[in-house]
């Protein structure tokens, strides 16, 4: 077992643990509005030898409670910073979040060309279909189109786009500086797209790139999202609270998988934890202690609401959660994720655990060597491929420490990388060139 490692962040003060933002003043080096906080950051991860540097987006929050607590708010462009991470990186991949409801599929696919290019065939797309209303109002919009529905569009959007990628032959771009011809123009596809939902024309106006198409992620663990992860993802993020879910999930996910023609060996899972490491178990818990001390119920209600797309406050706190059945029209996997480990905690108890980094597994806490067993147990026992991690305080803090203390006791374990191979970030991660089932099959025009 090799284990893959991924740093989740979003572009804002705090991506996913509630306050986080929070740090001894004479211990900050960088705001996390300076690009040199990012900077260190990608610098660790790729000496961590980490596979990708993820950043989740969104553009909704900015309600009074986010305001105050810098609830995954306020939240800058990572498809501007990520090219500049680049520069400051040689192997380290970046995957961006990039909405099928809000981009237009050309643009969206010209952007991830393009920065294919600029990372040299080191960027990921991943694919989500936004969650909340306030997304919408941003847009001008009064709602979001219905949840499955969101994802059958996105099926339309993710053939198209693949599509605009393969537009090209390889050999189409031939710049012959004799006769002056720059393209073949019989190997490029001017196809015309008409869908339900998409209209558009080929071919896309950047040249393929390293990778041809994005490497393609996806974290949807509905019933409608996990077909769509089997359907178009080359990895997935998940969440579970047990090792028997997380080995139903995975034995869920590769039987769709399988059902789309694909090989479900060739689908990497990826599990989200924020492990708590330090030289002795005492210390680590006195932090665990410290983190959740600070944050504020009302800050987590909020952010469990945003992601639910349902305003918990509205309820009494003790409500069970078994009584919004129906009502969450968000992140609805992560709604079922509490029933799929037989739990029904009230709002309360819910969002106290999800604000203090989403799964509150107190097993990854301690020292590298019990940390790396709990690891190790889990994907054997549980199933996957490794671990996406962010951050409970601050992050290139967060960061350093585990890559002093946690990757070499991996690294000793005979579980992690020693060096990095592969040129793009498809390779890292066991792919090579694009799959087969990227590749659009023409001859179905619409």
């Amino acid at each position: 077992m090799q284990m893959h490692l991924t740093g989740f962040m979003i572009y804002c003060p705090a991506p996913h643990t509630t306050m986080s933002w929070v740090y001894p003043r004479e211990k900050l080096r960088h705001q996390w509005y300076e690009i040199g906080y990012w900077e260190e950051i990608a610098r660790t991860l790729e000496e961590g030898l980490f596979d990708m540097f993820f950043f989740a987006d969104g553009w909704g929050g900015g309600n009074d409670i986010g305001i105050r607590y810098a609830v995954q708010w306020p939240a800058a462009d990572p498809t501007v910073l990520v090219p500049r991470l680049s520069a400051v990186t040689k192997d380290l991949g970046f995957a961006v979040t990039m909405s099928t409801t809000f981009y237009p599929p050309y643009m969206l696919a010209r952007k991830l060309a393009t920065m294919d290019h600029v990372t040299e065939g080191r960027i990921g797309w991943n694919i989500v279909t936004s969650i909340n209303r306030g997304e919408a109002r941003r847009f001008g919009l009064d709602a979001l189109p219905p949840h499955d529905e969101r994802y059958d569009r996105a099926d339309e959007y993710l053939d198209l786009c693949l599509r605009l990628f393969h537009s090209w032959e390889d050999d189409a771009m031939v710049m012959d500086h004799e006769s002056g011809i720059f393209a073949d123009i019989d190997k490029i596809d001017r196809f015309r797209y008409e869908g339900q939902w998409y209209r558009s024309t080929g071919p896309l106006s950047v040249v393929p790139s390293p990778q041809r198409v994005p490497y393609l992620l996806q974290a949807g663990s509905s019933d409608r999202g996990r077909d769509f992860a089997a359907r178009w993802a080359e990895t997935v993020f998940a969440s579970e609270l047990s090792t028997p879910a997380m080995a139903a999930f995975c034995d869920d996910l590769a039987g769709r998988t399988e059902a789309n023609g694909r090989d479900p060996d060739q689908l990497r899972v990826l599990w989200s934890a924020s492990p708590i490491v330090a030289p002795t178990e005492a210390e680590a818990r006195e932090r665990q202690s410290e983190i959740a001390e600070r944050i504020p119920l009302e800050a987590s209600v909020a952010m469990m609401s945003g992601h639910l797309n349902l305003d918990l406050a509205a309820f009494d706190l003790d409500t069970k959660l078994s009584v919004l059945e129906g009502q969450v029209d968000g992140t609805q996997g992560m709604f079922d994720m509490w029933h799929r480990n037989g739990e029904d905690p009230t709002i309360r108890e819910a969002a106290r655990r999800y604000g203090a980094g989403g799964l509150g597994r107190s097993a990854l806490l301690g020292t590298p060597a019990q940390v790396a067993d709990e690891m190790i147990t889990l994907l054997s026992e549980g199933g996957g491929h490794g671990f996406q991690l962010t951050p409970p305080y601050y992050a290139p803090d967060y960061y350093r420490d585990l890559v002093d203390l946690l990757i070499p006791e991996l690294q000793r374990r005979g579980v992690y990388r020693t060096s990095y191979a592969g040129g793009t970030l498809r390779d890292r991660m066991g792919g090579g060139s694009p799959p087969a089932w990227t590749r659009p099959n023409v001859a179905a025009d619409r």
